[in-house]
C-alpha cells in the first residue's frame, strides 16, 4: 500500500489533533461545570440550613415570645412562669442548652409534648427538627424537671391533674 502524500497526511495529524485538543476542552469544561454544580449545592445547602435556623427562631418566638394567649394555648403556662421554669431547669437541676438548641426551645417542645400529647415526628416538624433530638432534649428536660421535683419535695399529682382538666397552672411554681 503506498503512502499517502504529506498534505493528506498533514491534514489527517491535524484532525487527529483537533479531535484530541477537542475532546480534552470537553473533559476540561465538565469538571468545572460539575464543581460548579457541587459548589451551588453546598451553597444550597447552607442557605437551607440558615433559612430552617431562622424559621426555628421565628417559631419559638410565636410560641414564647409574641404573648400570653399564645403560650398559654400551645404551653399551657404564661411567658412569666415559663422563663421561671427555664431559669429553674438551668440553675437546679443544670440542663443547658446543646450547640444547635437553646435551652428555651428544649423546655418548650418538652410541655409542646405534655400539654398537646404528641408523637416524636409531630413535634420534630413543628420545630423543624428530626424526631431524635426531639427525643433526647425531652428525656433530658424531663430528667431536670423530675430532679427540681425531688428536689424540692413536691408532690406534683394534683397539680397536673388541673392541667389535664383544662386549667392553667404553674407546675412546680405555685407553693
Amino acid at each position: 500500500m503506498a503512502r499517502l502524500p504529506l498534505s493528506a497526511r498533514r491534514g489527517r495529524r491535524n484532525a487527529t489533533f483537533l479531535n484530541l485538543t477537542t475532546s480534552i476542552m470537553l473533559v476540561y469544561y465538565y469538571v468545572w461545570l460539575m464543581f460548579a454544580l457541587a459548589y451551588k449545592r453546598k451553597c444550597w445547602k447552607i442557605e437551607r440550613r440558615i433559612k430552617i435556623r431562622e424559621l426555628r427562631g421565628e417559631n419559638l418566638y410565636r410560641l414564647i415570645g409574641e404573648s400570653d394567649a399564645m403560650c398559654i394555648s400551645q404551653l399551657r403556662m404564661d411567658r412569666r412562669t415559663f422563663h421561671i421554669l427555664c431559669e429553674m431547669v438551668r440553675d437546679v437541676s443544670g440542663l443547658k442548652g446543646t450547640r444547635n438548641t437553646s435551652l428555651e426551645e428544649i423546655v418548650a417542645s418538652f410541655l409542646y409534648v405534655l400539654s398537646h400529647h404528641l408523637k416524636n415526628r409531630t413535634v420534630g416538624k413543628f420545630f423543624y427538627r428530626s424526631p431524635e433530638p426531639v427525643s433526647r432534649n425531652f428525656n433530658a428536660c424531663l430528667l431536670a424537671v423530675c430532679t427540681i421535683c425531688y428536689l424540692r419535695n413536691l408532690n406534683l399529682y394534683p397539680r397536673i391533674a388541673r392541667m389535664i382538666n383544662g386549667s392553667i397552672s404553674r407546675i412546680a411554681l405555685e407553693r
